[in-house]
C-alpha cells in the first residue's frame, strides 16, 4: 500500500513551531522567511484537516490537537535522525548536544569550562543556547538544562540546582546599600520590577522610594550593570556564583527569597545513552554537587557572621 506523508519541509517547519512556539524563530532556525513557515504550516493545516496553532496578536499557540501532533512528530524526527549516518558521525566524533538558556550558559556554565575539561571528557560539545526559555526540547538534543521542569516526550528529567535570589552590587556600593538600604542607589531590574517589589516588601519599603532605575531584558546584562558599579540588582547564587567568588560582587544585605522554580536537567531517553553523553552529564551533576556544596558553606559563614 502506498504511504501518504506529508511534505517534509512542512514538517520540519511546524516541528521547529512547535518547539519555539513562534513562526520567527522558527524561520531563524531552518534559514527561511517567516512567510515560508507561515505557507507550509498552513498547507500542512489544510491537508491534515486540523488547526495546529492558534494565531493571536505577534504570538502563536498549539491547540490540542497540535500538541499531540508535536509529539509524534518530535518522535517521529528523533527515529529518523536515530537511524541515519548522523548518529554514527556523531558516535564516531564523540558530539553531545547540549541544550540551555543563554543567561545560564554564560553566567553559570562557561567558568566551569576550564582549559582541559573538554579533553578530559573527549568529546565535542555543541552548545546551543537561547534568549528565552523554550518550551520544549529539540529532538536531536542529548542534554538540556532548563528553569522549570519540561515533560517531553523521550527525555529523562531530574532536579539540578535550586536556586535563592538576594541583593547584589559591587564592592564599591557596600556600605552605602548597608547605611541606607537598596534604594539609595539606582535599583537594576532583569525583565521588570517583580523581584525588586517582592525584596523591597519583605523590609518594608517600596520600589517607589528608589532613586532611579535601571531595566534590562538580559540576566547577564543585569549583572554586567551592578559590577559597573550603576546600581544595585538582584541576583542568585547559580547565576552571580562566579561574580561572587571573586569579588566582583558582593550581597550587602537581605533578604533572602528562594527561587520560584529550580533548574532541571533532562536526557535523553530514546535509545541507551552514548559514553559521551553519559561523560558529559556525570560532570554536570558533579558541578552540581560542588556548587550546592559551596553554596551551603557560604550560607554557613554567613549565619555564623
Amino acid at each position: 500500500m502506498k504511504r501518504r506523508l506529508p511534505n517534509l519541509n512542512a514538517v520540519r517547519a511546524f516541528d521547529a513551531a512547535a518547539r519555539h512556539q513562534s513562526f520567527s524563530r522558527a524561520a531563524d532556525e531552518l534559514n527561511v522567511t517567516h512567510a515560508s513557515v507561515s505557507r507550509y504550516i498552513k498547507n500542512l493545516e489544510d491537508e491534515l484537516g486540523i488547526e495546529l496553532f492558534e494565531r493571536r496578536h505577534r504570538q502563536v499557540a498549539l491547540t490540542p490537537a497540535g500538541s499531540r501532533y508535536a509529539e509524534i512528530v518530535a518522535d517521529a524526527l528523533m527515529l529518523i535522525s536515530i537511524e541515519t549516518g548522523t548518529k554514527a558521525t556523531r558516535d564516531a566524533k564523540g558530539k553531545v548536544v547540549l541544550e540551555c538558556d543563554s543567561d545560564f550558559a554564560l553566567l553559570w556554565l562557561m567558568p566551569l569550562l576550564e582549559e582541559n575539561t573538554l579533553d578530559d571528557l573527549d568529546i565535542q560539545l555543541e552548545l546551543r543556547s537561547y534568549s528565552e526559555p523554550p518550551r520544549t526540547i529539540a529532538p536531536d538534543t542529548d542534554i538540556a538544562i532548563t528553569w522549570g521542569p519540561l515533560d517531553v516526550s523521550g527525555f529523562t528529567r531530574e532536579l539540578f540546582l535550586h536556586f535563592t535570589s538576594f541583593p547584589v552590587c559591587a564592592p564599591q556600593l557596600e556600605s552605602r546599600v548597608q547605611k541606607g538600604g537598596p534604594t539609595c542607589c539606582r535599583l537594576i531590574h532583569d525583565r521588570g520590577m517583580s523581584a525588586w517589589d517582592e525584596a523591597l516588601k519583605r523590609k518594608g519599603a517600596s520600589v517607589k522610594d528608589a532613586k532611579s532605575h535601571l531595566t534590562f531584558h538580559r540576566t547577564y546584562l543585569s549583572l554586567d550593570a551592578a559590577v559597573r558599579g550603576l546600581g544595585v540588582a538582584i541576583g542568585d547564587d547559580v547565576t552571580a556564583a562566579a561574580m561572587l567568588r571573586d569579588g566582583r560582587l558582593v550581597r550587602p544585605c537581605g533578604p533572602d527569597m528562594p527561587g520560584r522554580k529550580a533548574f532541571y536537567i533532562s536526557s535523553t531517553a530514546r535509545q541507551p545513552m552514548r559514553p559521551p553523553v553519559a561523560a558529559l552529564r556525570d560532570w554536570l551533576m558533579e558541578q552540581a554537587k560542588r556548587h550546592s556544596a559551596w553554596v551551603e558553606t557560604v550560607n554557613l559563614q554567613g549565619k555564623r557572621g
